[in-house]
């Protein structure tokens, strides 16, 4: 008889470890992620997340205003999976705000063969109406590779996010301008783009969204084309010089070294030089105010910017570039010259660019001056018009001592004699800035 209740115990025992330790009887109950932000515009469905490692079999989705409870889901069903994704959509109602709540219960034998129950509630702000956007002037035309001005107004309660679009993927920021809700941007027509088009884009925490477009007439303006013999003397004394300094490995075919530095190491350049000039700094400006750039007074042009440049060598055509500056040529070692006012955000060695200086001077605007021998400023350092910034020299990827200058919106090169040019500047950019500042204040 003592061996029965022994035997018994022993069953007991085991049927309440096999209860306890099974994975049948697994106590963690479902988990359930909501992908929200806290609002909604009942447009865009609300995506939830239900996990569980014995899998789902219940789910129940509730929503509740002042006025009404509706079931947005509900199923029964044992071989939903261990992961259910759910995009719930909500029906039309009006309120200003709704409760979801959300029930979750798993495969598990626990709790008797009921399974894990899990509860969640959120409450979501619901915002239906767009942001309101109004174009307050701009530029009357923009060409190719060059800029323009626009102000714009953005008005929403729960703004997200405000730009302008051009051409469907450049983005610009916008930069706080005068009065709440109205911004000031500077922007640009890449250079190597044919056709160009611009909207100001609008979105809400809610998921709304506004596209205006932007009025501009186009300029079309006619780049040169160059074609360029490159010689052994270039390669063994230029090229391979750029790539020992930057610590690249050495191709062992001369072209395959001019490739190298004129399609590697350029795309490495111009991605740092993008880095550097697509911030903008300032949180809020009140008028814009630009000189006339001259950094080398009495110079010679040597080469245009927007140049398509075909290279050769041995009559053999091997790479191509668009130059995105200008060439200035005066005497060895020429004093180089700040037109404005500015902030100096980059003064180092840049590959082809040889010895770079970049400063900021407001609204995403920055000038550039490549290939020098020497620096006068360092980084961080304000400096004023007129100041001497360095000398030329022929450092990078030349030959020939000279000024590369280059005019960057935002991180993309801009045609630099528009903003050489005092009367451009005045009716493209700050007549544009400055007149809008006024039907802001009427």
């Amino acid at each position: 008889m003592k061996k029965i209740w022994i035997l018994i115990l022993i069953l007991i025992v085991g049927i309440v470890g096999f209860v306890y330790f099974s994975p049948m009887f697994e106590k963690t109950p479902p988990s359930i992620e909501i992908k929200t932000n806290g609002y909604t515009n009942l447009k865009e469905p609300l995506k939830i997340i239900l996990k569980d490692d014995s899998g789902i079999k219940y789910y129940r989705i509730v929503m509740i205003t002042d006025n009404s409870v509706k079931e947005l889901a509900t199923l029964t069903n044992p071989s939903m999976g261990k992961r259910v994704v759910l995009n719930v959509k909500f029906p039309k109602i009006n309120a200003k705000k709704i409760k979801i709540n959300i029930v979750a219960v798993d495969n598990s034998k626990w709790h008797f063969f009921a399974g894990n129950e899990a509860r969640k509630s959120i409450i979501l702000k619901v915002d239906t109406i767009a942001p309101l956007t109004e174009i307050i002037n701009n530029s009357y035309a923009i060409g190719n590779g060059g800029s323009a001005a626009v102000v714009v107004k953005v008005a929403d309660e729960n703004l997200k996010d405000a730009y302008i679009l051009v051409n469907g993927k450049y983005k610009f920021k916008l930069t706080p301008f005068v009065k709440k809700d109205y911004y000031a941007a500077i922007i640009a027509w890449p250079v190597y783009e044919t056709t160009f088009d611009a909207e100001l884009v609008a979105k809400d925490l809610a998921g709304n969204v506004v596209k205006e477009h932007i009025p501009y007439y186009w300029r079309k303006y006619k780049y040169p084309k160059a074609k360029i013999n490159i010689s052994d003397k270039f390669i063994n004394i230029v090229a391979k010089r750029v790539l020992e300094k930057m610590n690249l490995s050495m191709p062992n075919d001369s072209i395959e070294i001019f490739k190298k530095i004129n399609e590697v190491v350029r795309k490495i350049n111009e991605k740092e030089i993008f880095n550097i000039t697509s911030k903008i700094y300032e949180d809020k400006i009140s008028s814009f105010s630009i000189a006339r750039f001259n950094p080398l007074p009495g110079s010679a042009l040597k080469a245009y910017f927007g140049e398509k440049r075909t290279y050769y060598y041995n009559n053999e055509k091997v790479s191509f570039a668009i130059h995105k500056g200008i060439d200035l040529a005066k005497i060895k070692r020429a004093r180089i010259y700040s037109s404005n006012y500015g902030r100096v955000v980059a003064a180092r060695y840049m590959g082809i660019y040889g010895n770079t200086l970049i400063i900021y001077h407001k609204l995403g605007l920055y000038s550039l001056y490549a290939h020098t021998s020497v620096f006068k400023v360092k980084e961080k350092d304000m400096v004023r018009r007129g100041e001497m910034i360095a000398r030329t020299g022929s450092t990078g990827a030349v030959f020939g001592d000279h000024l590369h200058f280059g005019i960057y919106v935002q991180g993309y090169a801009v045609n630099p004699f528009e903003w050489m040019d005092a009367k451009w500047i005045k009716l493209n950019i700050t007549n544009v800035i400055n007149g809008a500042k006024k039907l802001i204040n009427k």
